[in-house]
Parts: structure tokens; sequence; C-alpha cells
């Protein structure tokens, strides 16, 4: 996602946001004429410049490009929810009815993907899912949501910012796995500890 970052744009937003005088200069000469090699072994490849994004490593970086994905949410249409956490980003449409939320949905993907479209940026279509969360026990068809043309896929679990929803929110999925990983964690401290076989008194 760094690396698509789009350049003027960060400076565009720094202007929007009353940034004047020096420091949209140095941003500017920050991001310009950077080069880059490429090492293979003991050999260099021919210099580049980096005509996108930001540069990896540096302080700014995660700054700037904070400051360019943070206007996603401005694409979102009225009557949707979005969450966004650095490049995590999901849409959230409530409505009675399937048909309702699949085209309501539909519109407001459209409208983010102008966005990212004019930004630079580009969605992940294999992390990208869709899920129809319901407490009903009557079947329904699956929801069709296309993203750039490509059908979205739709699951019945989905890990976000480490949760793992389920199609019922009853989150028995989430507390197995914190369960299993929890249980890795003390067998682990088990066997460390053991009077026999595990670390002495003074290292525990």
């Amino acid at each position: 996602a760094y690396d698509t970052t789009w350049k003027h744009g960060i400076l565009s937003d720094l202007y929007d946001l009353d940034f004047r005088g020096h420091l949209p200069t140095f941003i500017d000469g920050f991001l310009s004429h950077r080069l880059f090699q490429v090492r293979a072994g003991s050999t260099l490849s021919d210099t580049y410049e980096q005509e996108m994004g930001v540069p990896q490593g540096s302080i700014l970086s995660p700054v700037l490009f904070s400051l360019k994905i943070n206007n996603i949410v401005k694409s979102v249409l009225k009557g949707s929810e979005a969450s966004l956490f650095v490049d995590d980003f999901a849409l959230c449409i409530r409505a009675k009815f399937l048909p309702h939320a699949q085209r309501l949905m539909q519109l407001c993907v459209n409208s983010v993907q102008d966005w990212i479209s004019n930004n630079g940026f580009k969605f992940s279509t294999s992390k990208t899912v869709c899920m129809h969360f319901c407490n009903q026990r009557k079947h329904f068809a699956e929801p069709s949501i296309l993203l750039d043309k490509t059908p979205i896929k739709v699951v019945t679990e989905a890990k976000f910012l480490g949760v793992i929803f389920d199609r019922t929110l009853s989150y028995s999925s989430h507390v197995n796995y914190l369960k299993t990983n929890c249980l890795k964690a003390l067998d682990i401290l088990k066997v460390v500890g053991h009077t026999d076989w595990g670390a002495d008194q003074k290292t525990l």
C-alpha cells in the first residue's frame, strides 16, 4: 500500500487541511527525486526514480500514508457505515431486506472503488470478502457484490482486526480461537515450569 500512495494527493490533502508555508514544501522535497536499486546477491540493478509511493522505513511514511488513506471514508455513501484501521477497511450496510442491502452495498462499493482509482490505491481482491449477517434460520441466497467487475467471495466467517466474525455474531469461532491460543501458551508454561525438566527456580 505504501508503494502506491499518490504523492500529489498527499500534498493536495495537506493543502485542504490549511497547511501552508515551509511544511508542504519540505514534504514535497521529501517525496521528490527519490532513487532506489534492487540487490540480488552481490549484484545491484540500475537506479530508478520512485515515481509513486512513500519511502519504506521512514518515520514520516506512516503519517503521510494515514493522511492520504483516511479520506477514503469520505467516499462512503450516506446510510452506510465504515471502519478503517491503517489499510484494513470494512463497509457495513443494515437493511430489512437482502436485495435492498445488496443494492446499497454495490453502490457504496462502486463509490469507494472510484475513490481508490482516483487516488492511486488498489483493493486486494483475494483478501476482500463479503458476509451476510442474519440470525434467522431460513435460507437466503448469497449476496452478489462486484469489485472492479469481479465477484467478491462470500464467506461464513471472516477475521477483521483480530476478531473472527460469524454470520450469526455468536463469536463462538473467536472464543475457540482464543481458547486454543491460551492453551498453547499454558502448555509451554507447564513444560518450562516443570519441577523435573523445566527451568531452575531462579530463571523462573
